[in-house]
This record gives structure tokens, C-alpha cells and sequence, in this order.
């Protein structure tokens, strides 16, 4: 019952219309949860300007407005320290990856989605022209035999890469249908939304499917958009995600089942031995408050899911 009241409390925080009432809850572990899955910020809005933080301990909303400030001025720093870089080199093609293209698409304000580390892809020739016409960026380091580099200034951080995932196959469609995203120069774009879903699901399945909370948010969103299947069961199979995405569709459902139908189209057909061995994967990540787990659960569970 205690788990079924945490998944509720969960629930209501972070949906964008959020109910009148919050379930009852332990404050002390549903604040835990809320930090541990990037949900802080989110849920500190909404308890702060909707009825739903009416009544509760000022304690735990102090604690959540801490968390909602902090990100607030993070991802403003992020972002346009991103387009000031980008600016520099305005013609050439690149991607927003992850948070930093999903914050102002599929979240309706900029402090819902924590930015985290900011990912780009860019082709390796036009990585290597931008960091010879930005001087104040420097590659840090470089990983994946070069594909990947991270460069740096005194403000930001950006990890490049010429795939969807690091070290992915380097990619072509991801390029191509790409879908301008203008405020970040003339030859910016964020993913479509099949690879945006597919770039979320091998992020979630390089952490064997548990993954923070706030990345089976981003496909609750990106689930509700209109996606083209035969394309993403498509490229999933040519990029070996189709257990992925099996298994990331079964989680976002049961966190958030009023997307169980949209769920349910996005779910590839697997084998009997590949399903019962995904399905084992997802039970052991349906509960959001399990933290830790034991040495090795992982690994076994990436073996299963990870391309």
C-alpha cells in the first residue's frame, strides 16, 4: 500500500494538470524520491501555484523550492552559454540531444526538465570546425576512439558525439530528419520524435531500464506526439533497441497509465525468451524508491536491454 501511495503522490506531482489533492504520502520519502529521479523541480511548481501544495508541510515544500530554484538558474546558464557557442558557427548542422532539446518542446516551462549534462551531435568535421572557430571552447577529453569529445569553456560543458547514443553507430538518419529548431541558430535541429524516443530509450537502457523517473517522463510526452511506427520499429530493429523500447514502454505505462494505449502501438513484437527476459527486467524496476540494488543487478539487466 505504501508503494501504491508513493506511485500516486508521483503521479500527481508531475502531471502537467495536476489533481486538486495529493495523495497521502510520506513527505520524508517522497521528497527523497522527487530528488533522486530529477521530479524536484516539476513537483515544486506545481505546489507552489496549484492547489496541490495547500496544506502540506512548509518543510518539504522549502526543501522542493531549493531544488526548483537551483535548476531555474542552471538551465538558463546552460542553455545560453549552448546558443551563445552555436552563434559562433551558425551554418553548421547540429542536434540537441536529450534535455537540452526537450526543455521548451515537450515541457511547458523551462524549470520542469533539469538539463544535466548537455548533449549535441554533430559530424566529426563539423565538431572539429566549431571548436577551431569558437575559441573560447577547448576539447577536454575525447572517448569512443574519437566519435565523442567534450568540450568545455569556463561556463559549460557540451558533449559532442556522432551518434544518437555515445558510441552508437554513427548516424545518418538523425541528421536528416531533423527538425529545425531555429532558436539555437540556422543550422540547429532537435530529433525527430521517433529518434528522440529511441535516444531516450538507449539512454534508459545503458542504466539495464533504471533510469531516473524524469526520463519515463520525457516519454510519456514524447508518446503523446504523433509518431510514425513503422519507422520507429524500423530504425529500433536496425539499431538493436527493440528490447529497449519494449521494456521502457512497459515502465512509462505503469508509471503513467493513462498513456498505456500509446504505450501499448510503440511496443515491438519479441520472441517468447526475449519478452519473459525483458518483463523480468522491468519488475525489478517498477518501484521508484528502491535506490540501491544489489551488486550486479545492473549489469544483468543491461545485458538484457542494451544495444
Amino acid at each position: 500500500m505504501a508503494a501504491v501511495a508513493l506511485l500516486d503522490a508521483l503521479r500527481a506531482l508531475t502531471d502537467f494538470t495536476p489533481p486538486r489533492a495529493l495523495p497521502d504520502a510520506d513527505f520524508s520519502l517522497l521528497g527523497d524520491v522527487l530528488e533522486a529521479h530529477g521530479l524536484g523541480p516539476l513537483a515544486s511548481y506545481q505546489l507552489e501555484t496549484t492547489r496541490l501544495g495547500a496544506g502540506l508541510p512548509e518543510a518539504f515544500r522549502e526543501r522542493l523550492l531549493g531544488n526548483y530554484q537551483g535548476v531555474v538558474n542552471d538551465n538558463v546558464l546552460k542553455l545560453v552559454s549552448l546558443r551563445n557557442a552555436l552563434r559562433e558557427a551558425p551554418e553548421l548542422p547540429v542536434v540537441l540531444l536529450d534535455a537540452a532539446a526537450y526543455v521548451d518542446w515537450l515541457y511547458p516551462h523551462m524549470a520542469f526538465r533539469p538539463v544535466g549534462e548537455v548533449r549535441i551531435a554533430m559530424r566529426s568535421a563539423d565538431r572539429e570546425q566549431l571548436v577551431s572557430r569558437v575559441p573560447a571552447l577547448h576539447v577536454e577529453r575525447t572517448e569512443h576512439e574519437g566519435r565523442t569529445a567534450v568540450l568545455a569553456d569556463e561556463r559549460i560543458t557540451i558533449a559532442v558525439q556522432d551518434a544518437l547514443w555515445p558510441g552508437g553507430p554513427a548516424e545518418g538518419p538523425l541528421f536528416e530528419r531533423g527538425r529545425p529548431h531555429r532558436a539555437f541558430g540556422p543550422g540547429a535541429a532537435r530529433p525527430s520524435a521517433e529518434d528522440a524516443l529511441l535516444g531516450t530509450v538507449a539512454e534508459q537502457a545503458g542504466l539495464g531500464l533504471f533510469a531516473p523517473l524524469i526520463t519515463y517522463v520525457d516519454v510519456r510526452e514524447l508518446l503523446r506526439l504523433e509518431l510514425d511506427l513503422r519507422y520507429l520499429h524500423a530504425r529500433a530493429a536496425d539499431l538493436r533497441l527493440s528490447r529497449a523500447l519494449f521494456g521502457s514502454s512497459l515502465l512509462a505505462a505503469h508509471f503513467y497509465p493513462e498513456i498505456a494505449d500509446a504505450a501499448a502501438r510503440v511496443r515491438p513484437a519479441l520472441g517468447i525468451a526475449e519478452r519473459l527476459a525483458v518483463e523480468r527486467v522491468v519488475e525489478a524496476a517498477k518501484d521508484p524508491a528502491q535506490l540501491r540494488h544489489l551488486r550486479g543487478v545492473d549489469a544483468a539487466a543491461r545485458l538484457v536491454v542494451a544495444p
